[in-house]
């Protein structure tokens, strides 16, 4: 979300402009189950629009942890894990980097 040649906000909007019913509304999202923040995504069903926070246009070298947990969920057709600030502690075997 802070790559300066394609801006999140635009592309954000624009996505929304195409119609499709939002199935899920905007959420924060973590990267280790917990409150480490992985961005932010947006359902549309199975299409979704997702952002890497603070990642830039290199996401795997800039945020390279959010990126795996990104790539994973989506392989597995799951939702990336809800940000929870109320959270202590990651669950077990997850570990933030």
């Amino acid at each position: 979300d802070t790559d300066a040649s394609i801006n999140s906000f635009v592309a954000q909007n624009w996505t929304a402009s195409i119609g499709l019913p939002v199935t899920e509304p905007w959420r924060p999202w973590t990267s280790d189950g917990c409150r480490a923040m992985g961005g932010y995504v947006t359902s549309y069903g199975r299409f979704q629009f997702l952002t890497i926070r603070g990642a830039g246009h290199m996401v795997p070298e800039h945020k390279p942890r959010a990126a795996a947990v990104f790539i994973g969920a989506w392989l597995r057709s799951e939702k990336v894990p809800v940000y929870d600030s109320t959270c202590q502690f990651p669950p077990k075997g997850v570990h933030h980097r």
